[in-house]
Formats: structure tokens, C-alpha cells, sequence
């Protein structure tokens, strides 16, 4: 990804200024942007701030004022319509003048020749045939439109091909950075990834229009791979009915994306009841589950068949009153279709889910799943067809192109399409889906057991030193159902783990569960461990799936640690009980 060096915090920046930065997320690291920067103007000698200045991998150095909207020019008066009035290119001379003194300036006392300095007006608002060659009485050589900012890097090349550098590529980057990067916060890095986060966020909110379209129907089964957006648009259905006045029961499946959902939804509307399956059965038994304490067929008996019994029975008891209008479920293939509880019920614990609603199976639903992503050694079975067949009028939406990834990402997930991930990583993408750029992740083969603890403890104290994520942003998973003996011990990088329930996590710690537990759940930096090398896993369903639903659980850091295995990675029926 490009590095960039701030100013100010994005989030402070105009509007226009965003729109234009949103283009360069996808800029590669030889080029540098500087967003936000004084200068001084010549005439009245004070200081003002400019937008943009940008360094490519040729050297050359660009100065870019940013400007919203279709800005036109009254060819009588000489007026802009800008909030001023004034002339946009005077403003962007004024800029050049003042980067151009201080270039030369550092330059000469360097002893070495400036780098080749240009500038332009960039208009993200504005779209222009690529062979208009004028805008507002303005050469195009001036400005940017929309267009040239979607292909910046190449626009660059085409700007810049026939310039002359007299000073070499060192000699360059070492004056931009003297000038423009001396005293960088340890926070830029972070600045830079907090930016391509919220691209992110905004190509999924993109996908809420989604919502706008299916608004006039009420039930609604979503069918979507890897990075989607499901999760997210489930958030946003659950916002629009609390907004209608409805009580929303909110389920999935494991505690982890239990504890995230409830903090996000929290701040939404507190008519948005988050549960897992498993707490949702102690809520409404109103007692807490046995300890089973490693005796996972007594376990899975119990989550599988004896508690959705006890469950249908309670939601059927005369006295039993419905508590919610709306039911929306994440992860819904975790959620049994089959086997039925009793003759004639619904289908298998979607009967006690309808019956928790008002208006039973004619109540607005939105359920999200993804097939390929149940995980395959699970006792009884998810059908949507099972489901479509108990509601009233359902509608089934496909949701296609991933959005959650960064363009290094997107190339490693296509990487792993195999016989036994092809239809999990059906959705992903090709390279005509723009994404934002990122680090490439990081691939560590043959790791000794004994040195998996302080190798993942290394990478991210790495991210964590250079600012790149937080503890809270970081996901450690690992592939057995245990939980490997050195999350629990000290290590050389100080790097602490936790194990427990998400609740309990302290701020410092870095949250370890299992690649099975993990489903629903993303970060912006992801460690997975414990994996056997690729070419290995892609030669049986069970680990080949397991790779990928790891992996995909990052956005923008990744690290993955490969071992040769020589037994498999769980026991049958090893992740039957929630987790």
C-alpha cells in the first residue's frame, strides 16, 4: 500500500478530500502521500495549508488541491462557484510556489539537483471524457477528474513518462522525506490502515442500498460467501426495524461473535436482543448449562438433541407468550434444519425460533448463511429449502463480491481455490473489483510446534510496535479445538494471549479461539496457526476448509503458520458443543 503521512486526522478532512484519498488506497508502496501541509503565501507572507503532495516511484513530486462538487467559472465576473468565489488554480500556484522553495531549499543545502515538482486540481465530483481538453476555459493538463484519480497510477505514468529527473531516485526520496516526513509520528502507519478501514466500511454500507431495494419484503433469506458483508448488513436490517418500533431477536451461533454483536448493537438500539444458541437456551430455561468439562459426547447429546427438545417444549407450554416481533439470524447454517423435535413441528430449532416471534412464521425474518461455511463434521443438517418451506413469503437474495478485503488478500484467498473450497470461495472477486491496497501477508512453512508460541508472538509485536493494530484488532487462531499449552505462557516479546470468554478479555491481551469458533468474526489483523502447509490441506475438505475459513477472517494483516501435521487436527465430533 502507499504510505502516508498526515497532517491532521482523515476524519477531520473535507469531504473532498477524503473522496480524492479514497483513490489512492490503492496505490502501491512506492508512492508516498503528505496529506495536509503548510506553505507560505508569497505575497501576504502567511501561512496556509494545501491538500496533497505526492511522491511516486519515479521521484517526481506532485502538488493536488482538492475541490468538491463541479466547480464553474462566471466568464463575465472571473468568479468560482466556491464558497469564496476565487480562482481554485491561483490557490493551487500559490501551493506549487511554496513546495517548490522549500525543495529547492533542502535540495541546495543537500548539494544536489530538486526532483521534477508539477501540481494539478483534483475534482473527485467530476466526470470527463478522457479526450476533453478543457474544462471551464482550464488545459485538462491542470486538473484531475474522476476518472483520472480511478486510474491514478496510471494517469502518473502517462504524466510523468517523458520528465526529466536531475537528481537520482535516492537523492529524490531523501529530499521529500527531509521536508515533508522529518518528525513522523509512530501513528502514521496506523493513520494509513485506519483510512483503508473505513474504505472498507464504506464499500459495505454501499451494499445497504441492498436493504433500500428488498424493503417491501419481510422475509428474507441471504445467501453469501466469505467477506460479503453479511454480518454487517444483519446489523443494519436489525437498526431499520428497531427503527419501526420492533423488538429484534438477534441470534448466531458462537459466543465470540455474541460478544461483538452485543457491543455493536448495544449502541444501535437497546430493542436488539443478541444471543448465541447457547444463551439463548439459558435465558429461556433460566438456568445455566452443565459442565460437561471435556465429555464431548455427553456434550453433543445435549447442545444437539436434549436442549432443543427442552427448548420446543417450553415454547409450546400453554402459558408461553412470544417476546419478540422480528427475528434475524447470523451464521444461520450453524443453526439445525433437521431433525425435526416433534411430530409436525417446524424445521429442526427454527421451530423454537418461530415460535419466539409475535406473529410466528409469518413475522419478518432475515436470515444470513452460507453453506460451504457449516462446519463438516456437525451432527444433523441445514437446508434453506426446510426453511423457505415454514415461512409465509420468503425471498431468496444472493450476495455476491466480497468487500472486506484488501487487494494483496483477495489475490492470496483466489490462491486457494481447490476441489474442496472452490463453492466457499465462490464470491472472491477478480481484479476488476477495485480494493484497497495492503501489506502482502506474511506465510511462515515447516514451523516447529515448539517455536509456533514465539514466532506468532513476534509478528504481532511487530504490528503492535509499528502501530499497525491494536490488541482489540488482532485475532490469534488456531486450528485444534484446544487451545495450544503456549497461549497460556510468557514469551520473549511480551505478547500476552487470551484464552477465556471475550467478556473477561483485558485490554492488552490478544483473543485466542479456535479457527471453528471464529466464524462470523473479522480483524483488522489476523494470526492463524497450527494449519498443515497448503498443498496439504487442499487434499481434504475438513483442513482445506478450516485453511480457508481462517484466513478469511482478516482484512488487512495476515499471518499464517503451516506445520506439517501427521494426525488430523480434531477428533470426530470434536466442535459439536457451541462455542
Amino acid at each position: 500500500m502507499a504510505r502516508w503521512i498526515y497532517h491532521n486526522p482523515p476524519e477531520t478532512a473535507p469531504e473532498s478530500e477524503q473522496r480524492t484519498a479514497a483513490h489512492f488506497t490503492h496505490l502501491g508502496n512506492d508512492f508516498t502521500i503528505r496529506w495536509g501541509f503548510y506553505y507560505t503565501a508569497k505575497k501576504s507572507g502567511i501561512f496556509r495549508e494545501g491538500d496533497f503532495i505526492i511522491q511516486g516511484p519515479d521521484g517526481h513530486i506532485l502538488v493536488m488541491e482538492a475541490k468538491g462538487g463541479q466547480p464553474s467559472c462566471n466568464p463575465l465576473t472571473g468568479e468560482w462557484t466556491l464558497p469564496d468565489g476565487k480562482n481554485p488554480f491561483l490557490q493551487l500556484d500559490a501551493e506549487g510556489r511554496g513546495v517548490i522553495e522549500r525543495i529547492v531549499a533542502k535540495a541546495d543545502e543537500l548539494g544536489v539537483s530538486p526532483p521534477f515538482i508539477d501540481k494539478v486540481l483534483a475534482l473527485p465530483d467530476l466526470e470527463l471524457a478522457r479526450e476533453c481538453e478543457h474544462y471551464e476555459g482550464v488545459p485538462r493538463a491542470r486538473f484531475v477528474a474522476a476518472g483520472d484519480l480511478r486510474g491514478f497510477a496510471l494517469w502518473w505514468d502517462r504524466r510523468f513518462s517523458n520528465k526529466r529527473r536531475d537528481c537520482s531516485l535516492e537523492d529524490a526520496r531523501r529530499i521529500f522525506e527531509s521536508v515533508f516526513a522529518i518528525g513522523l509520528p509512530a501513528t502514521a502507519t496506523r493513520r494509513t490502515l485506519d483510512f483503508a478501514d473505513r474504505i472498507i466500511e464504506q464499500q459495505t454500507e454501499c451494499g445497504y442500498e441492498l436493504l433500500d431495494a428488498l424493503s417491501e419484503n419481510h422475509q428474507l433469506l441471504f445467501n453469501g460467501g466469505p467477506g460479503t458483508g453479511k454480518t454487517w448488513l444483519a446489523i443494519e436490517q436489525a437498526r431499520r426495524w428497531t427503527d419501526e418500533g420492533a423488538k429484534v431477536l438477534f441470534l448466531c451461533y458462537n459466543i465470540q461473535l455474541e460478544h461483538w454483536l452485543k457491543q455493536v448493537c448495544a449502541k444501535l438500539s437497546r430493542d436488539i436482543y443478541v444471543f448465541s444458541y447457547q444463551s439463548l437456551g439459558e435465558m429461556l430455561l433460566n438456568r445455566p448449562h452443565p459442565d460437561f468439562d471435556g465429555r464431548r459426547e455427553e456434550g453433543t447429546h445435549y447442545f444437539e438433541q436434549t436442549l432443543p427438545e427442552a427448548l420446543w417444549v417450553k415454547v409450546n407450554s400453554p402459558d408461553f407468550r412470544p417476546l419478540f416481533d422480528v427475528l434475524i439470524v447470523d451464521e444461520a447454517q450453524d443453526h439445525n434444519t433437521a431433525p425435526a423435535l416433534g411430530e409436525g413441528t417446524g424445521p429442526g430449532w427454527w421451530a423454537v425460533y418461530l415460535g419466539l416471534l409475535r406473529q410466528g412464521n409469518a413475522a419478518p425474518v432475515s436470515i444470513f448463511y452460507d453453506r460451504e461455511q457449516r462446519f463438516v463434521r456437525r451432527a444433523g443438517a441445514f437446508e434453506p429449502d426446510a426453511l423457505r418451506s415454514a415461512l409465509q413469503n420468503p425471498v431468496g437474495v444472493v450476495v455476491r463480491s466480497p468487500v472486506r478485503f484488501t487487494r494483496q488478500l483477495r489475490r492470496y484467498f483466489r490462491s486457494l481455490i481447490c476441489e474442496h473450497t472452490g463453492a466457499l470461495l465462490r464470491d472472491m472477486p477478480d481484479s476488476r473489483v477495485i480494493l484497497p491496497q495492503g501489506p502482502e501477508p506474511q506465510l511462515f512453512l515447516n514451523v516447529e510446534e515448539a517455536q509456533e508460541g514465539e514466532l506468532c508472538a513476534q509478528v504481532i509485536r511487530g504490528w503492535l510496535d509499528r502501530c499497525e493494530a491494536r490488541p482489540h484488532e488482532i485475532l490469534l487462531l488456531h486450528a485444534g479445538s484446544k487451545v495450544p499449552s503456549w497461549v497460556g505462557e510468557e514469551n520473549a516479546s511480551g505478547v500476552r494471549f487470551h484464552a477465556g470468554e471475550p467478556s473477561s478479555q483485558p485490554g492488552d491481551a490478544i483473543l485466542a479461539v479456535s479457527v471453528n469458533r471464529a466464524k462470523g468474526l473479522d480483524r483488522r489483523a489476523v494470526v492463524v496457526t497450527g494449519l498443515p502447509a497448503w498443498e496439504e490441506a487442499s487434499q481434504d475438505e475438513y483442513q482445506a476448509k478450516t485453511f480457508v475459513q481462517g484466513v478469511t477472517r482478516a482484512r488487512q494483516l495476515l499471518a499464517v503458520v503451516t506445520r506439517a501435521l501427521t494426525a488430523p487436527l480434531l477428533n470426530e465430533g470434536a466442535t459439536c458443543i457451541p462455542a
